[in-house]
């Protein structure tokens, strides 16, 4: 991951943390509008959400390289994502119980994650 893309989702990571925080029908519909980085990046999150794992062990099942996952992961620390817990060899996201939101109409949350989206730089 180099430096461009490792500081594009550091700046991401606040509007990854609240995408995570929406109920599941509307992460359904807005996750493919979301650029791969971010998308991937997700991928981690939701796969160490139900427990702890190496960084080899998400790297092996992301088809990624561990020196990636540790990168991915330190860039949305570093970005202020609070959900993370890394340790020296694991990874884990504990996401609490999601809060209830207000029902959004799609044109607010397209806007509200504007910065996510496909065309956004990576």
């Amino acid at each position: 991951m180099d430096d461009t893309a490792r500081l594009g989702l550091t700046a991401k990571a606040k509007a990854i943390e609240q995408f995570m925080e929406l109920e599941a029908s509307e992460r359904e519909w807005i996750f493919p509008l979301l650029n791969r980085g971010v998308q991937s990046s997700i991928e981690i999150i939701e796969l160490i959400a139900e427990k702890p794992l190496t960084f080899e062990e998400i790297a092996d099942e992301m088809d990624m390289s561990h020196h990636t996952i540790t990168q991915k992961l330190n860039a949305l620390i570093d970005g202020g994502y609070s959900g993370l817990t890394l340790t020296a060899s694991t990874a884990f996201s504990w996401t609490g119980r999601h809060r209830k939101l207000a029902r959004h109409n799609k044109k607010e949350l397209v806007e509200q994650f504007t910065g996510l989206l496909e065309n956004a730089d990576d």
